[in-house]
């Protein structure tokens, strides 16, 4: 039996997880003859529970970060940064905002916390707080925070723009 170059990829579910790999695998490899993505769910937007969240990009939770995990928090990062500058912005519910992310509050882990974290140089307009920004949160007693540009998505239009694509 020859070998044979045909792809045959099912996604389980219909969630943002689920869709953005859909729509990645279909940009990264366009479709033809040896290509076929298929999509199974019981429920699709906009009955998912996808649908009654909300998202904000932030790397979090992670005692240490590996080269692989920033490989894919910048590739999520740089796919909403290209999803922002697209004409389907407003209608795919995508915001760019600044945040600021204040830790060691009422000086917890105070040696923990006045370094830049490891994801810093994948985001636009990352800095430190200089101290006077600092103070302006004194009522919390931060021991370092940081400012980035982010972004925030209504999920429901977003799995919405993301099942048109596929």
């Amino acid at each position: 039996m020859p070998f044979s170059n045909k792809y045959h990829i099912t996604i389980v579910g219909a969630g943002i997880m689920d869709l953005t790999t859909a729509c990645t695998l279909l940009k990264e490899y366009p479709f033809d003859d040896n290509f076929y993505l298929t999509i199974i769910s019981e429920q699709f937007s906009p009955d998912t529970t996808d649908d009654i969240s909300a998202g904000y990009w932030e790397l979090y939770g992670f005692a240490s970060i590996d080269k692989r995990i920033l490989r894919w928090a910048g590739y999520s990062y740089d796919i909403f940064l290209s999803e922002f500058f697209s004409t389907k912005t407003a209608q795919a519910g995508l915001m760019k905002m600044s945040a600021y992310t204040l830790r060691g509050y009422h000086e917890q882990n105070k040696h923990r916390n006045n370094h830049k974290p490891q994801f810093s140089t994948l985001v636009n307009h990352f800095r430190m707080l200089n101290q006077h920004e600092i103070e302006m949160f004194n009522h919390l007693k931060p021991t370092s925070d940081f400012v980035m540009s982010t972004f925030a998505i209504e999920v429901r239009y977003y799995l919405r723009e993301l099942q048109l694509e596929v």
